[in-house]
């Protein structure tokens, strides 16, 4: 943990100065966004982000949402909203940041995750 940590905080040094590289991971890694079988809270503590959703449009969104919303996996107002299937997403705020899938029942079973960004 502390590895990924001193990884993070060197990324995000690194973007202060401009530099312009960063690593980039699929959500959920081979599994992908999906409803069932991924612990993405065990996911998301291994990682540093820049982060790509993969899914299937048709059956997935992504909703990036309110503390509040995640915890009730509420995604009518969310503060930003992707539907592409492969929606690049680059965390540059300190703090959680929350994503559910907004498609009905999915959230409830699992299909949400809550990224940590520390401060450097």
């Amino acid at each position: 943990m502390a590895l990924v940590k001193n990884i993070l905080l060197l990324t995000l040094t690194m973007v202060l100065f401009e530099v312009s590289f960063a690593a980039v991971y699929n959500v959920g890694d081979s599994a992908g966004w999906k409803a069932m079988g991924v612990n993405y809270t065990e996911w998301a503590s291994k990682q540093n982000f820049h982060v790509v959703f993969n899914y299937n449009p048709t059956f997935h969104n992504v909703k990036q949402v309110t503390v509040n919303n995640f915890m009730h996996c509420n995604s009518t107002s969310p503060i930003a909203s992707f539907t592409s299937g492969s929606d690049k997403i680059v965390l540059n705020n300190v703090g959680h940041q929350y994503f559910i899938c907004g498609f009905p029942g999915h959230c409830k079973m699992g299909q949400k995750v809550d990224i940590f960004v520390t401060r450097v």
